[in-house]
């Protein structure tokens, strides 16, 4: 196929294929990330771990059936297109000032809809999303693969917003002129997710400027994560509590995990005496390659000003820092 489209997901690298379908992606260096190849009328290709292959790779494209979307008609909704499109934005874009820059230019392509029986709205999307971010000047693709926001009760109250949760991948376009968004991009970096991941990967969270508590207690991270190599990752493992110290709980079900085989599993966070977060461990191991980005997706949950940060302040996994 010529003119396919193929990205290196989260990164401003790309190609396209020429006259036999063939193409080339030349990049600094190698990155943990899905090979993304797309082109109209057939269904896109992740393709995991692209640089493990060293010889050339043919890729088989499937053709996309067409499918009708469903039709739900009921006899009472219980919140509009607009007030459920205000939270998906809300939630997908970010409410900090990047955030709120950004502009979907094919809103029309997102379906959403609130589960009445679990509290949860839901949103896909029948095409990429084309973001614009004025603040960071970046032309953005997103291919929306889930989108969750999970509530307290039938309401889209913030007060009630219990979490959200995204997924999809992304390609980055540059619109910055000579630098221009330099000053900006890096104020989004600094205290981002991204930021903490390569501290915590590199053990230079007192350098980067990050205090860790525990229950209200400065602590050494140290003393919590046990950081090593893997491969092509840093492994991070949490310190197990010691069995002396672990309080005795009777009555639970076997299914639920021990609360208390950690040391801690929620780190409250604070960069540079400023900006307070917090992140949380769910199974206590993670892998993260230099860029900052993690291995498993759903292992980590952030909140606080980390919580806030969505797509408006995404950078491309290649973004490097320079003071």
């Amino acid at each position: 196929l010529e003119g396919a489209f193929v990205y290196l997901d989260g990164t401003t690298f790309s190609a396209s294929t020429t006259s036999n379908g063939s193409f080339t992606l030349n990049t600094p260096e190698k990155i943990n990330t899905f090979l993304v190849v797309r082109y109209m009328g057939y269904e896109t290709l992740r393709l995991e771990n692209p640089f493990s292959y060293d010889k050339k790779i043919k890729i088989l494209l499937r053709a996309n059936a067409i499918n009708l979307n469903e039709v739900v008609i009921n006899k009472s909704t219980l919140f509009s297109r607009k007030e459920m499109l205000k939270v998906f934005r809300k939630e997908f874009l970010g409410r900090t000032r990047a955030g709120s820059s950004c502009k979907i230019m094919n809103e029309d392509a997102v379906n959403v809809y609130f589960d009445s029986n679990t509290n949860v709205l839901h949103a896909s999307a029948t095409e990429p999303l084309h973001v614009v971010n004025e603040r960071l000047e970046y032309d953005i693709m997103f291919d929306l693969l889930d989108f969750q926001v999970k509530f307290n009760g039938r309401s889209l109250d913030d007060e009630k917003l219990r979490e959200s949760f995204y997924a999809g991948t992304t390609f980055f376009k540059d619109l910055s002129v000579e630098n221009s968004a330099k000053k900006k991009r890096d104020k989004s970096y600094l205290g981002s997710p991204m930021h903490l991941l390569r501290a915590i990967a590199n053990k230079t969270w007192e350098q980067e400027k990050y205090e860790f508590y525990v229950k209200g207690f400065q602590v050494s991270p140290q003393d919590y994560f046990i950081v090593t190599d893997s491969a092509d990752f840093r492994k991070v493992s949490l310190v197990e509590m010691p069995e002396e110290e672990k309080p005795t709980i009777t009555g639970l079900r076997k299914a639920v995990k021990d609360p208390f085989k950690y040391k801690s599993n929620r780190y409250e966070l604070r960069y540079d005496k400023g900006d307070q977060s917090f992140i949380i461990f769910r199974n206590g191991l993670v892998y993260i390659d230099r860029n900052g980005l993690f291995w498993p997706i759903n292992e980590l949950s952030f909140g606080g000003h980390m919580g806030g940060m969505k797509v408006g302040d995404m950078l491309p996994a290649d973004y490097e820092y320079i003071e």
